[in-house]
């Protein structure tokens, strides 16, 4: 398979566009707002990509038909120095699906994510009914210093998501509520590309049952209303409090889709 340059990652968007789900993380990549690898199996009008995200989310997309293309790319997910940890492969058809999990037999576990379409009327409804920041709290937004108090206290992976605070700032935002200088909820934007913002909530044990997710969410979202980005959503299918949390926020369930793991 080929690796396509930076300046050569437009060349896919055919072959991602138009999926029951949006795959920010690749359009992370393709937009240079996050790291990783593109390959193909030719470089003008490519038919089959397969685009890696640094943090682990790699996306098969286009016909598969290529056979030498798709020994490639199984001999690069057999490959465990290709990997930082674990990797989550989706795939845009159904076709390609039965094809490369049949190739990984043994090697991957089929999971399903719900995706969820943001509808702006329902989210104007929640804004109406929104109960103040409880007392005591602070509603802030994430800069460097709370970015990195972030990925030191509470989530080291976002390392592979953002190469720097300043990264961060440069692509990415979010919000967080406060209790003593200390994290109670967290919303930020885990992939940006496309046009989109992937949601990653995340409210402390203590400090849940409070209402304190919908507020960070909604402050979340309300920035990508005002910046002309559109919120995106998904969880895993079984995952039962983040489905009620994202219909609460304002969204859509409309797909449940496989994915490798």
């Amino acid at each position: 398979m080929i690796e396509l340059s930076d300046e050569e990652y437009t060349y896919v968007l055919p072959l991602v566009k138009n999926q029951a789900y949006e795959p920010v993380f690749a359009y992370s990549v393709i937009d240079h707002n996050q790291s990783g690898k593109v390959f193909v199996d030719r470089r003008e009008n490519p038919a089959s990509s397969l685009i890696i995200n640094s943090y682990g989310q790699y996306l098969l997309a286009g016909s598969g038909s290529d056979e030498r293309f798709m020994n490639d790319v199984v001999e690069y997910l057999l490959n465990e120095q290709n990997h930082s940890t674990y990797y989550d492969l989706y795939v845009t058809t159904p076709e390609l699906l039965i094809l490369i999990n049949e190739k990984l037999a043994g090697r991957t576990v089929l999971l399903h994510r719900s995706s969820f379409t943001f509808d702006p009327s329902r989210f104007q409804n929640l804004e109406t009914t929104l109960k103040a920041l409880p007392e005591h709290y602070i509603m802030k937004s994430m800069d460097d210093a709370l970015f990195d108090k972030y990925r030191n206290e509470m989530d080291a992976s976002y390392d592979s998501l953002w190469n720097s605070s300043q990264h961060f700032m440069e692509r990415g935002f979010g919000y967080c509520i406060m209790m003593n200088d200390h994290f109670a909820s967290v919303c930020n934007s885990f992939f940006v590309g496309g046009g989109y913002a992937d949601i990653d909530i995340v409210t402390v044990d203590e400090y849940q049952k409070q209402g304190l997710a919908t507020l960070t969410g909604a402050a979340f979202i309300e920035h990508c209303l005002k910046h002309d980005v559109v919120p995106n959503y998904n969880c895993d299918a079984g995952n039962q409090r983040s489905i009620q949390l994202a219909e609460k926020l304002g969204f859509v369930r409309n797909h449940d889709f496989p994915m490798l793991w």
